[in-house]
């Protein structure tokens, strides 16, 4: 049985107080899905996505706010979803930030994919949700292609509105909410969520883009994304996780369950069932990471530590041997010949 899309709870960072500034019940709504009330405490986990989309779906409904999703989204500041916004803030052309959302959507939300294309003289940068068991898109779609516009605005300019905002569902009737807040005249029915935008617009810098800090952002995310072996779907979720709490300490079993939406027991029988031992996964992801981490010789030995979540320098020295043989100084020596 594969697991379930998830989206990290980033994307609901200020959603409680939104539901209750609609005038609802937060901890109704919350449990109104199956979630436990403290479930959206911590931003750094993960919730299946179609849970997420009932999320925004009952919030509407309670609160008699028949946009809910519209404008929690329009009120969302993407600097909130984390690595993935920065390195489209910090991307050198329009152009580059799109290709790097499709690329690396899925260390935010594995729901959804993205994707551009020109067509003569437009271009179209489209959003769709991929989740079958997403069974009302509606408020799911609309705060997504909101918190997208916030994101291209941080990266073009607040003025920015695309030529026409498209959806993937149907005409809810009565759409001046979109037309206003998009800015720009709104289609539904479509194929996919989408912005219709000038060719030219593409190839227009970022103006606040750190060029120091755009190849950082991109290694760690490639990293996140192809440091991870192709394997089944709970191991490679799991090594994700795992990736993403190293530099936060030490991934426990209970952080790690937090990121997928899994009780630590839960994931411990599962893994057990794929003769699978946690500790064992956890040290060698480390070792996969570490391994790509000497290659590249911008990061010193001390950043390389903190990056696996080890304390001390000496903790990844001793694990390094441990998985090699040599010293991590050794290794990086040879592999610079």
């Amino acid at each position: 049985m594969r697991r379930r899309p998830v989206i990290s709870l980033s994307a609901a960072t200020g959603l409680l107080e939104a539901i209750e500034a609609a005038g609802a019940n937060p901890e109704q709504v919350v449990r109104a899905v199956g979630l436990p009330p403290a479930a959206l405490s911590k931003p750094d986990g993960f919730i299946p996505c179609a849970q997420f989309a009932r999320l925004l779906d009952e919030a509407a409904r309670a609160s008699g706010d028949d946009c809910f999703g519209l404008h929690f989204g329009e009120r969302f500041n993407p600097k909130d979803v984390g690595p993935l916004a920065y390195v489209m803030m910090n991307s050198p052309t329009i152009e580059a930030g799109f290709q790097n959302a499709g690329r690396y959507l899925s260390v935010h939300n594995q729901a959804a994919k993205v994707s551009f294309g020109v067509e003569g003289r437009f271009a179209y940068a489209r959003h769709l949700l991929v989740d079958p068991a997403i069974e009302a898109p509606r408020q799911h779609n609309e705060y997504s292609l909101a918190v997208a516009l916030n994101m291209v605005r941080l990266m073009a300019g607040s003025s920015w509105s695309p030529l026409e905002a498209h959806f993937a569902h149907p005409d809810p009737g009565q759409h001046s909410e979109q037309t206003r807040i998009f800015g720009a005249p709104v289609a539904f029915g479509r194929a996919a969520n989408a912005f219709v935008i000038e060719r030219e617009f593409l190839d227009r810098q970022v103006p606040a883009a750190d060029p120091r800090l755009y190849p950082i952002l991109r290694r760690y995310l490639d990293e996140v994304l192809t440091e991870v072996p192709s394997e089944d779907d709970l191991l490679g979720s799991v090594r994700r996780a795992v990736a993403e709490s190293m530099r936060h300490g030490d991934p426990s079993l209970t952080k790690v369950g937090k990121r997928i939406a899994m009780g630590p027991r839960t994931l411990q029988r599962r893994l057990k069932d794929q003769g699978v031992e946690f500790k064992a996964l956890v040290d060698d992801t480390r070792r996969l990471f570490a391994l790509t981490y000497l290659r590249d010789p911008g990061h010193t030995l001390a950043e390389i530590a903190y990056l696996l979540g080890y304390s001390e320098v000496s903790a990844f020295n001793r694990a390094f041997r441990r998985w090699t043989g040599s010293t991590p100084s050794d290794y990086r020596r040879r592999a610079a010949r």
